[in-house]
């Protein structure tokens, strides 16, 4: 088993090593799969059930790995006799529910409701020269719904146990809306819609090692993106999570996670979304990223039940974007979660 962590760590180190990336919210799928993968309940005898609130602040715009003023970019941008708009602030709310269901001892199906609602903040300057901050309407609604497949490859207990590693495969329906429009009747930005439009085959791998009461994880998870119903394709995408929870109290658990993002370039095959010459934010080669963020977290166990809560805050130690992007200043994300 110890191959089989150097293994894990190893292809974390070669798959994060370039830099075209692409991230919704820098997040995506990655957090609330990963987190209910480390969360317990897929440990859980009949039942788990967790459920997620995620909560992103984006205000920072970055040019590679520095930090840029919406006026510059715009100034940069901006063609003769023309307009351009950059967002000066994003919130990227997210509510998932999760289940996980023991199927045999080895397998188990686990499956992902979200519930998003986008806000943003833009400032546009006219062709005449004009500046003006707008506000768009919120877009919420029923995100892209995931189901996965997770089978046990080797654990040395079938309760507490202190080493197990699990692979998963599984897909994302495109169930999300990729149609929201302004009132002006265009499309609103890919990023803001609450879904993708696509079909998207997910690999993960999880690596426990316990040496209780310190217990030790390592979460990778790849997303292969496909082409949408709208034309639009968002870039394959990589992650990575590697945590230590350690046991305070009965109760408390006090724990720090390092959370990597990696994904390739999206692409507007039929150009439904792309505005490079007037939007920043709807350039597809603006749409790079490596992300990289330290999170400290803490998980009270319930008294007398099979339940825990869990608060943990994102912050970003490193981003590396390509062209003009807004990125994660932070993020926080709070669970409740149930075995039964």
């Amino acid at each position: 088993m110890k191959k089989s962590l150097y293994t894990l760590l190893f292809l974390i180190l070669v798959i994060t090593s370039g830099r075209n990336a692409y991230a919704l919210g820098e997040c995506g799928l990655s957090c609330c799969l990963a987190g209910a993968a480390t969360s317990g309940i897929t440990l859980a005898p009949n039942f788990g059930l967790s459920l997620i609130y995620e909560h992103a602040y984006m205000e920072t715009i970055k040019n590679g790995t520095d930090d840029i003023s919406p006026d510059e970019v715009i100034s940069r941008n901006r063609q003769p006799m023309k307009s351009y708009s950059v967002p000066t602030e994003m919130r990227m709310q997210k509510v998932t529910l999760v289940g996980a269901l023991p199927v045999t001892e080895r397998f188990q199906l686990m499956a992902s409701v979200p519930y998003v609602i986008n806000d943003m903040n833009m400032r546009s300057k006219s062709a005449m020269g004009m500046t003006m901050d707008m506000r768009m309407e919120t877009i919420s609604g029923l995100g892209d719904v995931s189901l996965l497949g997770l089978y046990t490859l080797y654990t040395d207990a079938p309760v507490r146990p202190t080493e197990r590693l699990t692979a998963g495969l599984g897909v994302k329906a495109p169930t999300g809306s990729t149609g929201e429009k302004t009132a002006t009747g265009t499309l609103v930005h890919a990023m803001m819609q609450p879904g993708t439009g696509s079909w998207d085959p997910i690999f993960m791998v999880n690596y426990m090692r316990a040496y209780y009461p310190l217990v030790l994880q390592a979460n990778l998870l790849y997303q292969w993106t496909t082409q949408g119903y709208n034309g639009y394709e968002f870039g394959d995408r990589f992650s990575y999570d590697l945590s230590a929870r350690y046991q305070a109290t009965n109760y408390v658990n006090l724990g720090v996670e390092l959370n990597g993002i990696h994904a390739e370039k999206d692409v507007d095959h039929e150009g439904k979304y792309a505005r490079a010459a007037t939007s920043m934010i709807d350039n597809p080669e603006y749409t790079g990223l490596d992300s990289i963020f330290i999170s400290p977290l803490v998980q009270v166990k319930i008294p007398n039940a099979s339940g825990s809560a869990e608060l943990k805050y994102q912050h970003p130690i490193y981003q590396d974007v390509n062209g003009y992007q807004q990125v994660v200043d932070w993020r926080v994300l709070a669970s409740l979660g149930w075995s039964f």
